[in-house]
């Protein structure tokens, strides 16, 4: 029996990974009816991971990201209406931190036209930040300069072992969030005020007044959730540089043994001369 009852025990990477394939099991069957359950105190959860054998340091600062997530991005009426603002991807990559810190901040610069306004161990953050970058911001229709929209990108980066390290690139679109409700709040009501008018000569138009209402809260909707889109597709282009590496430049051509000024590969370019125009020809004008 003891045996048996040995065989059943789970070595503590086995642990984390049935209680992260029961969390994904569990997310399958979540509903919107769940939401107002029972709350969890975070002692009880340093408890129940303790006895999982996490340690509790990972605990509190898996808690302690939680509640700096949800300050973020608090749960607002904008929030219900539009979704969330902060746009967040992940991913491990086979590069030290230092070097993946390095490669994403050039393209975010160059690529991308971002602003660098706080470097950490770790922790990187930009912003448009310039003339420059809204100019390219208001002209952009095709959404090569997404990250322009934002009002910050956000990289942290965290080590997991020899030459690998854990990146996750977060983006604030709360401004583009902001804008668009402004916006077709606006629109909403004047279009509202237009069917209240012609409701006091025939009543009839009074039922369009909740549609003329919504219908710019659903479009200015639409807008928002293409300009997330967008945003998520450069991070995740940002992400998958950053795995690939920086381009390696070719070597310099090797030019021993060429004397001073030849250019090897090339022929001399022919002399060109006027053409000299015929006397007969001239003569036969006159």
């Amino acid at each position: 029996m003891t045996q048996g009852a040995d065989r059943r025990l789970l070595a503590p990477a086995d642990v984390e990974a049935v209680l992260r394939r029961a969390a994904e099991f569990n997310a399958r069957r979540w509903d919107r009816s769940r939401a107002g359950g029972q709350p969890v105190a975070p002692e009880a959860v340093v408890r129940a991971a303790g006895v999982a054998g996490i340690p509790e340091e990972c605990v509190r600062r898996a808690l302690w990201e939680l509640d700096a997530e949800r300050a973020a991005d608090p749960p607002t009426l904008p929030k219900r209406l539009y979704g969330s603002s902060r746009i967040k991807v992940r991913r491990e990559l086979p590069h030290p931190r230092e070097a993946v810190e390095d490669h994403v901040e050039s393209l975010a610069r160059i690529e991308h036209g971002l602003k660098l306004r706080m470097r950490n161990p770790g922790v990187l953050v930009w912003d448009p930040g310039s003339t420059l970058g809204a100019v390219r911001r208001a002209l952009d229709l095709s959404g090569g300069h997404a990250l322009l929209k934002t009002r910050s990108v956000e990289l942290r980066v965290e080590e997991l072992g020899r030459d690998r390290c854990a990146a996750a690139l977060f983006a604030d679109v709360s401004n583009q969030r902001a804008e668009c409700l402004t916006l077709a709040t606006i629109l909403g009501v004047t279009l509202a005020m237009l069917f209240v008018l012609a409701g006091f000569q025939n009543g009839f138009f009074m039922l369009g007044v909740l549609p003329a209402f919504a219908a710019p809260l659903a479009g200015f909707r639409l807008f928002y959730l293409r300009t997330r889109a967008e945003v998520r597709r450069q991070l995740e282009a940002l992400l998958d540089a950053a795995e690939a590496g920086p381009r390696e430049e070719a070597p310099p051509p090797d030019r021993a043994g060429r004397p001073p000024g030849h250019i090897q590969g090339l022929e001399p370019i022919p002399r060109f001369a006027p053409q000299r125009r015929r006397e007969g020809g001239g003569r036969g004008g006159e």
